[in-house]
């Protein structure tokens, strides 16, 4: 399948537009007048790195000012994001965030920041389901081969991921809920040495976004066996999701979004929304994104917010039940 077969169609799940508030008007004329700093709580070269510098240029044409991606790795980007919950609620620093925003609170109970109460959500820009994947000598085709495997064994089938409390521990420990088998949890510190033992098939099945498998996928080294989310991933239209196969399993897959620290004054974060919606409509946008297996999924700030309300005590409960901990 040609990789960026996809269809030229954002997502649209939330709409952003409100009445702006006359008292804001000069706000909104003036700014930006100065570059925007755009954190990224990863290191250069990640997949939210990527993301968010095929956003930036975009937002950097329609403001006419510079978008300076500012890289600041740390706790899993709780150190980025405490720095943009303490920057001045002017416009001019921003938060390029991934769903590790509303799982971190689960797995550092002394987080320096509310991820609710300090921050105005913008608008969320990509997602990218989470998979079940197996090795490629594995004799795994269908989720049902992996459920019978793992009732025939319970607790020796073995699904490795990128390390405690990441988007495929979840992942994992979701699937075991909602299908009521006992795999093993293997994390690695990173994809890397995850798919080198699934490869050796020292660890039967793997539990990762597709956006950080998809290059195991495209050479051929992983099969996918099942996908999170609502819909088939235009990557594996042959795949099948969990809601298919009729189990009701959130997708603990990654999404991405923009932040601002809380009190930034509304007219700016709806003029950000807008053109963030804008940018995202945007071909080139759509298949750079697509060579990563990310999808343009616009919510404007009402839907933005109201997702990072949902989540965060979802994941919350997922992490106590199963007792995880950040690595």
């Amino acid at each position: 399948m040609r990789q960026n077969a996809v269809p030229r169609r954002l997502i649209l799940l939330g709409a952003s537009s409100a009445p702006l508030p006359c008292r804001f008007a000069v706000a909104q004329r003036s700014w930006p007048d100065r570059p925007v700093r755009l954190f990224v709580g990863f290191p250069p070269g990640g997949p939210t790195d990527f993301v968010a510098r095929v956003i930036a240029p975009g937002l950097s044409a329609a403001w006419s000012q510079p978008v300076v991606i500012e890289n600041r790795a740390g706790a899993n980007a709780t150190v980025a994001t405490d720095a943009v919950a303490k920057s001045p609620a002017d416009g001019y620093t921003l938060m390029f965030a991934a769903n590790n925003h509303v799982m971190n609170p689960a797995l550092y109970p002394r987080l320096p920041y509310d991820p609710e109460r300090d921050f105005a959500p913008i608008g969320m820009v990509a997602t990218s389901p989470n998979l079940l994947w197996a090795g490629p000598n594995q004799p795994f085709a269908t989720l049902a081969d992996v459920v019978a495997a793992a009732k025939a064994r319970p607790g020796q089938l073995g699904y490795a991921s990128t390390g405690n409390g990441g988007n495929g521990h979840f992942g994992g420990e979701t699937l075991k809920r909602a299908l009521g088998i006992d795999i093993t949890h293997v994390p690695y510190r990173g994809t890397a040495p995850a798919l080198q033992d699934v490869l050796a098939g020292r660890v039967p099945l793997f539990m990762q976004t597709l956006v950080g498998a998809i290059g195991a996928y495209r050479n051929g080294q992983i099969k996918p066996i099942v996908a999170f989310g609502p819909r088939r991933a235009p990557e594996l239209p042959e795949t099948p999701t969990l809601a298919e196969l009729g189990h009701d399993v959130a997708d603990s897959g990654v999404w991405y979004g923009i932040l601002a620290p809380a009190g930034t004054p509304g007219p700016i974060v709806s003029r950000i929304a807008t053109d963030l919606e804008r940018v995202l409509r945007d071909d080139g946008v759509w298949e750079r994104l697509a060579t990563q297996a990310s999808v343009p999924a616009f919510d404007g700030p009402d839907g933005f917010s109201a997702r990072i309300r949902t989540e965060l005590p979802r994941w919350a409960e997922v992490a106590r039940a199963a007792g995880m901990r950040a690595d």
